[in-house]
């Protein structure tokens, strides 16, 4: 009997008209289900990630937000400059500055130069103006500093500090090169004062070092922590990548500006040699003389400072030697910009033309010029 019923069941069955499955509609639909899951699982994860940036920020104790990464740094500057009267030339540029210029100080964001009506002098030069030049030419014209105030900088940083009075102290104000605003300020020490009416400073990475008559203090412009700095004596301090220059009866050294550490020593061949260390403090340029008298001739050797070979590049004496913002040694003559490689020792004459006139008072980017 059931087998019977079965057997009449599968054939009311097979008489039964069955459509066809529309599976194009199904997979559609499977796939629009799927999308809603993805959606919403998009949704919730971005959720979590905004609840964590949030929960990031409520962290901060100072109920601060979070800065955003910094930029990639731009490429380093690989530029000369130097000027004659109100000229500028930086690179291939040429820039116009109020009056004579009387010295310039690299930056990461151009050059910032010193001028005056008093033919570019430090004695008697009255206020003094500041311009920004970048490396297309433009400037910025940052106002006006008293006489005898000279801007400390670092070719890696975009400031620029001066010595401000305060009271009966001195702070030093930092400054955004590219504005003139002020970034830092903070007190210097209490000390004997050097030569000039303001404490010099020098400018390497976030440590101002500041001149006193017989000591250097080394201040770090975001803590205002300072200590002395055994590297140095009293007087116009001039760092460069934590190093200085050191001249003794007998040699030239660089040292460690904070410790006086010797880092690089070279024997003096004949009185009154010098040493001068570049911008960033990668390389030392000395120049000495073989020979006495009239035939004593002028001998410059370039020196890595973290070791290695010297080599000597033409004559000339030192005080016609510049350096770029990236530590190439240069010189104007004639009508032309010589840039040599600190470590080939090749010279080249550059594109850049420079007029006769200039090159007969000229100011060179790497140098000081202080009285």
């Amino acid at each position: 009997m059931t087998e019977r019923l079965a057997t009449l069941l599968q054939e009311q069955v097979d008489g039964l008209a069955v459509p066809p499955v529309p599976s194009a509609a199904v997979l559609a639909a499977g796939k629009r289900q799927r999308a809603r899951r993805s959606w919403a699982v998009a949704v919730s994860s971005a959720a979590v990630a905004a609840a964590a940036v949030v929960a990031v920020v409520a962290l901060r104790p100072d109920g601060g937000r979070t800065a955003p990464d910094p930029a990639p740094a731009p490429a380093p500057a690989s530029y000369v400059a130097f000027g004659a009267g109100s000229t500028i030339y930086v690179g291939a540029t040429q820039a116009t500055v109020p009056d004579t210029v009387h010295s310039l100080h690299y930056t990461s964001v151009g050059v910032l130069v010193r001028s005056n009506p008093a033919e570019g002098s430090s004695d008697g030069s009255g206020p003094e103006a500041l311009t920004l030049v970048h490396e297309d030419g433009s400037t910025v014209d940052l106002g006006s500093i008293p006489q005898g105030v000279g801007p400390a900088t670092d070719p890696t940083q975009p400031y620029y500090v001066l010595a401000e009075a305060a009271g009966s102290g001195f702070e030093a104000a930092v400054r955004d090169a590219e504005t003139g605003a002020e970034v830092a300020r903070v007190p210097l020490p209490d000390r004997a004062p050097s030569s000039w009416d303001v404490p010099p400073l020098s400018l390497s990475g976030d440590t101002l070092y500041v001149g006193y008559r017989a000591s250097t203090m080394a201040v770090d412009w975001r803590t205002g922590q300072a200590q002395e700095a055994l590297g140095l004596g009293g007087g116009l301090p001039e760092v460069h990548g934590g190093l200085v220059e050191r001249v003794t009866e007998d040699t030239l050294a660089i040292v460690d500006a904070s410790s006086g550490a010797p880092v690089l020593t070279v024997p003096m061949v004949t009185p009154g040699a010098t040493i001068s260390l570049s911008p960033n403090g990668r390389f030392a340029l000395v120049a000495d003389h073989t020979g006495t008298g009239r035939r004593a001739t002028a001998v410059v050797t370039v020196h890595p400072t973290a070791g290695g070979a010297s080599v000597t590049l033409t004559g000339q004496e030192e005080e016609s030697w510049g350096w770029s913002v990236d530590d190439r040694p240069f010189r104007v003559e004639a009508d032309a910009l010589v840039v040599c490689d600190p470590v080939t020792g090749g010279c080249t004459p550059s594109a850049t033309r420079v007029p006769s006139q200039a090159s007969q008072d000229v100011r060179l980017g790497g140098r000081v010029y202080e009285s």
